[in-house]
């Protein structure tokens, strides 16, 4: 089976599983400094989203070549400053929106669990800005903190902690 990175090819045995091959070319991409940005397996392009586990532990024979293409990490980071900004100041609307309904008395336990999900992404790409040596403009440090503040006062279903933490702790700390 062909696997290709750029203009890289190599081949792999037809029983390794998915996952491991997807590995293999993550770190291969990881080694030169680069992330993958798009990813072909057998015609289908795939995003991460479908990669779950019972994909991920097929065979790579059932689903033909694998190809995928790499951008420079740096390059990407700086692409998606602006797209970042962007996300995290609607995450700051919607976390004032859920400290409104928590107020108001209506739970938003769901759709607190579905900001959580948001969050998760936006404080993934700030760690992977600090790791590369860049940061937002007034990008606080002890955000992560808060977040995990707030989802244990999420786990005890305390909603006037959770909207306290939310107006006082986490929306102060994200972009306007």
């Amino acid at each position: 089976m062909l696997v290709q990175l750029d203009e890289k090819t190599w081949e792999v045995s037809d029983t390794d599983r998915l996952e491991e091959v997807l590995a293999d070319l993550s770190d291969r991409a990881q080694a030169q400094g680069r992330l993958v940005t798009q990813l072909v397996v057998g015609d289908q392009p795939m995003t991460d989203r479908e990669l779950v586990p019972p994909t991920l532990a097929k065979a790579v024979s059932t689903f033909g070549k694998i190809a995928a293409k790499s951008e420079r990490m740096d390059s990407v980071l700086q692409n998606s400053e602006e797209t970042a900004r962007k996300f995290g100041h609607q995450i700051r609307m919607n976390a004032q929106q859920l400290v409104e309904d928590f107020r108001q008395g209506r739970s938003g336990m769901r759709q607190l669990d579905q900001w959580f999900g948001q969050m998760a992404d936006y404080l993934e790409w700030t760690q992977i800005q600090q790791s590369m040596g860049r940061s937002l403009p007034k990008e606080p440090q002890d955000l992560p903190h808060w977040v995990n503040e707030l989802m244990t006062a999420r786990k005890n279903l305390d909603e006037v902690r959770v909207a306290d933490m939310l107006e006082y702790e986490v929306i102060p700390r994200l972009p306007q």
